[in-house]
């Protein structure tokens, strides 16, 4: 109920702030509306939380919410993901947890099916009896905990994470917030200013310090085929999935981060999206670390390999699809820079027109070297159980793929690229976040088709057993 009603009082504290200029004799009726929503949202989360029964039985979870309507849930033990244990403030001042039950389905990926908030003790030993259930095994957190880490990762790595970790487009878009703040700046307009900055604080600073908070103490170990990940540095997180369950693991490699020889390891796993965090295997370490850290705790999708690199036919398509690109944006800002023009004042014109000039001399730059880095970083390989894909250019990502998890597979090629022998494979999966589409890069159609041969393949002679994912 703590934690309802101040997500309610924030969401009426920003109403508050939009509110000026009202005069005296509506303040009153105004704030005893104020109150009377109080009054009756108050009401309705006991009401809500009086009416919601959760059943434990022998084969699944039976979810009862008799309220105005009345909402049934039968949640099976074989399709739980996981079972995760969150301590957020509330919880710590409390001295609760709330298990969060996550389905095997990307339909509610980023929301758990259900939340029950317990007592620490009773949160506990529920999830080791249900953890018993789902993952045949015994799952005493008392003797996890001596387990030893498979990533040893300081905090100051997580800080590092937190900063590197991030996508290269989200740097981008920082500084473009920055230079706009700096225009409205020197413009004079306050308001533009103010926008920037709240721009730049949810873009860049919120989504690091999250992150930070995120995976602060963090640890990760694996006992039979159950791996467990624990971290937090107020709020409390542990979750727990079956090495079954992972679709896909991946090596990402921002920009910034690979110019120091680091990288990150995650993983797909359905049902895992808590608040939009898919599983973090290793946070940011170096590249040789992880891909140690993967061997260890993913052998089942590890595989040593000869690097098969785009071949130079890949070059031409790309470059004329960087040249199209570049002329499209070229003129787009050449139009912008003649409609905005007429309006910009004096002592802002020499800004405005530097940053025109910059902005025509650097993205031909820009496109250029990330074919370059596209030709030179690209790969592609199969294994007996996974397959890879490397994939990107200024950001890197190198994924392993289980056959078994692949729902479509689709080889193209356009007019230009069928004249230089190449083409492109498509890989739609469930993810942590729902579908998702996996791109490689541009490789000789035969190659890209082995993929779904041995899909096809391993249904066809048995290999492929439903019942192991089960």
């Amino acid at each position: 109920m703590v934690s309802n009603s101040f997500a309610m009082l924030l969401i009426i504290f920003f109403i508050l702030l939009g509110v000026e200029g009202m005069p005296s004799e509506a303040a009153v009726p105004f704030a005893t509306a104020i109150l009377l929503v109080i009054a009756v949202c108050e009401v309705m989360i006991y009401y809500f939380w009086k009416r919601t029964t959760f059943t434990f039985l022998d084969s699944e979870i039976y979810v009862l919410r008799d309220t105005v309507s009345r909402n049934e849930k039968h949640i099976q033990y074989a399709k739980l993901a996981s079972v995760n244990v969150r301590r957020g403030w509330v919880n710590l001042l409390f001295g609760t947890a709330t298990l969060t039950f996550n389905v095997n389905s990307s339909i509610n990926s980023g929301v758990p099916e259900a939340s029950l908030c317990l007592k620490l003790d009773e949160a506990n030993r529920l999830r080791e009896e249900l953890s018993a259930m789902i993952f045949n095994k015994e799952m005493v957190i008392d003797e996890d905990n001596l387990v030893e880490t498979l990533a040893h990762v300081s905090n100051r790595d997580i800080i590092l994470h937190g900063i590197l970790g991030q996508p290269t487009s989200q740097f981008i878009f920082g500084g473009l917030m920055l230079l706009y703040a700096i225009a409205m700046a020197l413009v004079g307009s306050g308001s533009g200013v103010i926008t920037a900055l709240i721009f730049l604080m949810f873009s860049e600073v919120v989504p690091r310090v999250s992150t930070i908070m995120r995976y602060y103490n963090y640890r990760i170990y694996r006992v039979d085929d159950t791996i467990t990940v624990e971290s937090g540095m107020f709020t409390k997180y542990r979750s727990s999935f079956n090495i079954n369950k992972i679709n896909s693991v991946r090596i990402r490699e921002p920009l910034f981060a690979r110019i120091l020889g680091k990288a990150t390891l995650e993983a797909e796993v359905v049902g895992m999206a808590n608040d939009n965090n898919i599983p973090i295997l290793c946070p940011l370490k170096a590249r040789d670390e992880v891909f140690v850290v993967m061997r260890n705790i993913c052998p089942e999708l590890h595989f040593e390999s000869e690097v098969r690199k785009q071949p130079r036919g890949a070059m031409v398509p790309m470059l004329v699809s960087g040249i199209v690109t570049t002329i499209m944006v070229e003129v787009f800002l050449m139009a912008i820079s003649f409609i905005i023009y007429p309006e910009v004042p004096g002592p802002s014109l020499i800004f405005f027109q530097s940053c025109i000039l910059v902005a025509i001399i650097v993205i031909p730059a820009v496109v250029f070297i990330r074919v370059i880095l596209a030709q030179k970083n690209r790969d592609f390989d199969i294994g007996t159980d996974s397959f890879r894909f490397t994939y990107g250019a200024y950001d890197l990502v190198t994924e392993y793929v289980n056959y078994d998890k692949v729902q479509v597979v689709r080889v193209s090629a356009g007019p230009l690229q069928r004249r230089f022998g190449v083409s492109r494979c498509k890989v739609s999966l469930m993810s942590s976040a729902g579908a998702t589409t996996i791109t490689s890069g541009l490789f000789a159609p035969d190659d890209l088709e082995d993929v779904f041969k041995i899909v096809m393949g391993r249904i066809s002679d048995g290999r492929y057993d439903y019942r192991k994912y089960y």
